[in-house]
């Protein structure tokens, strides 16, 4: 009993602590922000050059020659070819060295980051908790989305292309280009991500109070052409026949199949897997101490904190107020989920799990920050 007595004691220390502990206005922490997340452009070019990586093919041009490109147009496509389109004109016409190159993909993510900053802070109390405010910043300083956004590849762009999107579902009214651009560049980098945001985009505009009726029922047609197209284009470039569970578990063992010629360290037997075990390797592995190696060890803290923030809302499940938080995180988690379940069924090496989750774990994080947010504010913690 005394001992549980302490605990009790220690934790209402802390938080009067808490309640007096002077944070960095929002404004001033999204400045250290700039400078934290560009630092990560230099870290990331440091590791390229140690380890190598598709980011040096991407600026070099050389990642996808198939097709053999000769001039600026050639390149122009999806996924790959889109990234050999936009590092053209830096690369090749004027020049610009690697590491430059990552400062201006990191300048771009950084973009993203300050729009969602202020999003989230638009939902905040005008004086924030102490910490929530500590909450948000951790959030922030995470390292995974920081290391993999901060450099030449899909991950920086895939991230400004989402927080379009969600920017643009605040109000389709006047912002509706923002979601329509959102959705083109996810869907250029990667097709799959457009996809599904333009499905996501659906049930946003038919909830939308600001639209019209009737011009929803001129929009509505449109969304569902341009979504067949769009699944076409996934069936060409996945060779696969159909969307039956026969044709995608065809595809997922020849994805699968496809990794393990790489025989990577952290690979791992995700076909073997059930889909509990499988949810939990996307989501919290590597845990610490599965590997001694550093990059994985800095992995599985950032899991830890990952897991910590998932338990958050179950701990208080009864006392929050769910429809407190803005849809737009709410539609940011599904994508993300959505998104994990196809990685379940292609994905089976711990590394690129990392990188391709690294863009949207931010959200599952700021939805318990909301959260949380809310339920001090009710109680005035």
């Amino acid at each position: 009993m005394s001992s549980i007595f302490e605990l009790s004691l220690a934790l209402s220390n802390l938080s009067i602590q808490m309640k007096q502990l002077t944070l960095p206005h929002p404004a001033g922490f999204i400045r250290y922000l700039f400078f934290y997340h560009v630092a990560f452009a230099f870290i990331f070019t440091w590791y390229l050059n140690q380890y190598g990586g598709d980011a040096i093919r991407y600026w070099q041009l050389s990642a996808e020659t198939s097709h053999h490109p000769q001039s600026w147009a050639d390149h122009f496509g999806t996924r790959t070819y889109f990234i050999q389109w936009l590092n053209y004109l830096p690369s090749k016409v004027l020049g610009f060295p690697f590491w430059l190159g990552n400062v201006i993909y990191a300048l771009v993510s950084f973009l993203a980051l300050r729009i969602l900053f202020g999003m989230v802070i638009n939902i905040l109390p005008p004086r924030p908790n102490p910490w929530t405010l500590c909450l948000l910043y951790l959030v922030f300083l995470l390292p995974n989305l920081h290391f993999w956004t901060s450099g030449i590849g899909k991950e920086s762009l895939s991230l400004l292309g989402l927080v379009l999107f969600l920017k643009g579902t605040q109000n389709l009214k006047t912002s509706w280009y923002l979601l329509t651009f959102g959705i083109l560049l996810s869907f250029f980098v990667r097709p799959l991500q457009g996809a599904l945001l333009l499905g996501i985009a659906l049930p946003v505009v038919c909830f939308e109070k600001g639209i019209h009726f009737q011009l929803k029922l001129l929009i509505i047609p449109i969304w569902i052409l341009v979504g067949w197209h769009m699944l076409q284009f996934l069936l060409y470039i996945t060779h696969m026949e159909g969307i039956s569970p026969t044709d995608i578990m065809g595809f997922s063992e020849e994805q699968l199949s496809f990794l393990d010629q790489f025989a990577a360290g952290s690979s791992i037997p995700m076909e073997s897997y059930s889909w509990p075990m499988k949810l939990w390797t996307l989501y919290f592995r590597p845990m610490p101490g599965e590997s001694a190696d550093f990059w994985r060890l800095i992995a599985g803290i950032e899991n830890s904190i990952s897991l910590a923030f998932f338990l958050l809302p179950l701990i208080f499940f009864r006392k929050m107020n769910w429809t407190l938080t803005p849809s737009w995180i709410y539609w940011a988690v599904l994508f993300g989920f959505t998104l994990m379940l196809v990685y379940g069924i292609t994905l089976n090496n711990l590394g690129i799990i990392m990188r391709m989750k690294s863009f949207f774990m931010i959200y599952f994080h700021l939805m318990t920050v909301a959260l949380l947010s809310n339920l001090k504010l009710e109680n005035n913690i």
